[in-house]
């Protein structure tokens, strides 16, 4: 195929980019062209400003691919632009979306579980961006919301699929996220949880990610749908932490403390472990499970790749809040100290 990745130089768009390649693809990408992966003299290359909607529109308009894949859309403007960009001149448009559609509210955790695609109503949500509210969790919404408007009208007909994504892990996480816990795992101390931090949920491997874009691509059923793509395992902060600790070849040690007392321990008040859920986040996999068929990597295979990467070639700065890490080891061996004492009273 002849395909458009918008993006596609960082993180999941890198894999996805070098997946179609290495099975024959013809790839253009359009990015700013900052950064340059090591596939780059395999590509043809748009130098371009997504969020440039003339520029971006004078360099794409009229070109014709098999697919573009959108990796960064993240207002309605973006999949307004696209579709007026690309209308008539491609065969499918795959929007990358999120997780975080389902946060705030659009779904209620405590009575879902599990809960599927259809379960956010548009009707619900208008464009604008309430206060207090995640703007990136906002405008994947409202660019959804759009295509669902606006794309499927008989008038108007436009080839597009939506892929929905957690919170994506893998080596070179830009958030940082999965660095925060192997970092810890590494330096072979233990680790404090807060115990309402406990809910169950999925994440996805960042290479999955890019081959079940490629999947949802090769099937033509898959028009017009959207879909949660996600690992089969169910995690916890504790199975998760106890994988990653072993990849790391050390015994994990968690001790679990109220989120209220970690706060008032000056340098940790603003611990946040990655992951942490109040209730359970379940989403129901079935509908992308019989439509293309996911396909990923066995959970304790890729954290053992991530951890032995991160060991081996990570060379960026220290995790979020790492600075304390002394602090967290501290509190955990005094709470474990004044619980065993508590609970010998009884």
């Amino acid at each position: 195929m002849n395909i458009l990745m918008i993006g596609g130089t960082g993180y999941m768009g890198r894999i996805t980019v070098k997946l179609l390649l290495d099975r024959g693809d013809a790839v253009t990408v359009f990015s700013r062209g900052t950064s340059r992966p090591e596939w780059w003299d395999r590509v043809e290359h748009i130098q371009g400003d997504r969020e440039n909607e003339k520029d971006f529109s004078a360099k794409l308009k009229g070109k014709r691919f098999d697919a573009v894949i959108d990796t960064q859309a993240y207002k309605k403007e973006d999949v307004e632009s696209a579709v007026a960009t690309f209308r008539g001149n491609i065969g499918r448009y795959l929007m990358v979306s999120t997780g975080s559609v389902y946060l705030e509210g659009a779904v209620d955790f405590l009575n879902r579980c599990p809960y599927n695609e259809a379960d956010v109503d548009w009707s619900t949500i208008d464009y604008s961006y309430p206060q207090g509210l995640d703007p990136y969790a906002v405008g994947k919404r409202h660019c959804e919301k759009w295509l669902d408007e606006n794309a499927n009208a008989p008038d108007a007909s436009f080839p597009y699929t939506i892929v929905r994504v957690p919170a994506v892990m893998g080596s070179g996480d830009p958030t940082g996220r999965m660095w925060w816990w192997v970092q810890r795992a590494l330096d072979g101390g233990g680790v404090i949880i807060p115990p309402d931090a406990l809910g169950a949920y999925r994440t996805l491997y960042s290479a999955d990610a890019a081959a079940n874009f490629i999947r949802i691509l090769d099937a033509p059923q898959t028009l017009g749908q959207t879909y949660y793509v996600a690992m089969p395992e169910i995690m916890n902060l504790r199975r998760w932490a106890n994988l990653i600790w072993q990849a790391a070849g050390a015994e994990c040690r968690i001790t679990y403390v109220p989120m209220d007392v970690i706060k008032k321990q000056g340098g940790l008040s603003s611990y946040a472990p990655p992951m942490s859920r109040p209730v359970n986040n379940i989403h129901d996999l079935s509908k992308a499970e019989q439509s293309f068929g996911i396909v990923t990597t066995p959970v304790e295979e890729w954290i053992q790749a991530t951890v032995d990467w991160y060991r081996d070639h990570y060379q960026g700065e220290d995790s979020e809040g790492y600075g304390f890490r002394q602090d967290e080891l501290a509190l955990a061996e005094r709470w474990e100290d004044q619980w065993g004492r508590f609970t010998a009273g009884f």
